[in-house]
């Protein structure tokens, strides 16, 4: 079928899961857990084709796999309109003060 879009938020909680995230300051994160999108809208995708690209320690759960499989949205055609590459760019709203304070 044909990619009409990629939902980014299931795709975020499962790698959140496996470790690429936290829910506290302070708490790890694991620099080696990600995921890469192989695909954007308007891309035909065959059968067994690869999609996405999960980099993690351990195993994937049945229901991670199956929330990343849904976040995927394939249709019969081209999506009328695929959204631009670039949907906005955020510029700073002040001067560069410096280097930012260690977030982790």
């Amino acid at each position: 079928g044909w990619v009409q879009q990629v939902q980014a938020l299931p795709v975020a909680r499962v790698v959140h899961g496996l470790g690429a995230g936290r829910d506290r300051a302070g708490e790890p994160i694991n620099p080696r857990v990600g995921a890469e999108l192989l695909v954007g809208p308007g891309q035909h995708l065959r059968a067994g084709q690869p999609w996405l690209r999960v980099h993690h320690e351990g195993s994937l759960s049945a229901e991670g796999r199956r929330e990343l499989q849904a976040a995927l949205c394939l249709g019969p055609e081209p999506p009328r309109d695929p959204p631009p590459l670039v949907a906005e760019t955020i510029l700073p709203s002040g001067p560069v003060r410096g280097p930012c304070r260690d977030s982790q």
